[in-house]
């Protein structure tokens, strides 16, 4: 998983969706060459939404990943590993969800604010740690302080990465492994109207500009 997202160089974020804009969203992912994308689970039917989108990938033989976000608790950990998760993402680091997917060959990435709290998620199994929010705790001047005595620190910013090739540029300077990007790169509105072809631009599109900035 590590050697994926560091080829990928970013983690595309999609919530809130039904199965008709998640099918959509699947198709125009694999088509562009994303090989994994996140899912968060923030609304009541993300359970459902989730296990049919595992389906469809299935059934279409789709070549792609499909990691789980915003779990909160050991229990959800474990609902979506059985649905099929290639990966679980949290907001913060928990040693049972920890301790389960470590167990289970789950990939993990947990999330951090603190040089501590990075450091414990390392000591707990975590390869790649979720830096969040980003923005709020100091952006990538913070990352370049704590990568200076801690060099080899796998993270993942998420929380105002935007699309600019600027802010981008300035993530992976300090050395992050790849970002998060959720709302900036398929807001609301987009959700709410998505067709395929406008999905596959706003791949293709990400895909370039995180080419770019990486060079």
């Amino acid at each position: 998983m590590y050697s994926i997202l560091k080829a990928q160089g970013v983690l595309p974020l999609v919530t809130q969706i039904n199965i008709q804009t998640a099918e959509i969203l699947l198709k125009s992912a694999a088509a562009t060459g994303i090989k994994i994308i996140e899912f968060a689970a923030r609304s009541n039917d993300a359970k459902e939404v989730f296990s049919q989108m595992i389906a469809f990938r299935n059934a279409h033989k789709l070549d792609l990943k499909i990691a789980v976000g915003s779990i909160l608790t050991l229990q959800d950990a474990q609902t979506y590993h059985q649905l099929g998760a290639d990966c679980i993402v949290c907001p913060h680091t928990d040693l049972e969800i920890g301790a389960y997917c470590l167990k289970n060959k789950v990939y993990w990435i947990p999330g951090a604010a603190t040089l501590n709290e990075i450091l414990h998620a390392n000591n707990l199994g975590a390869e790649i740690v979720k830096l969040f929010p980003a923005d709020k705790i100091g952006g990538p001047g913070y990352v370049k302080a704590i990568k200076a005595p801690f060099p080899d620190l796998k993270l993942m910013p998420t929380g105002g990465v935007t699309l600019e090739e600027t802010n981008l540029k300035s993530w992976f300077k300090v050395g992050v492994v790849c970002v998060g990007i959720g709302s900036n790169l398929f807001s609301k509105e987009l959700l709410a109207q998505l067709t395929y072809e406008k999905s596959v631009e706003a791949f293709q599109n990400l895909i370039e500009v995180i080419e770019k900035t990486r060079t």
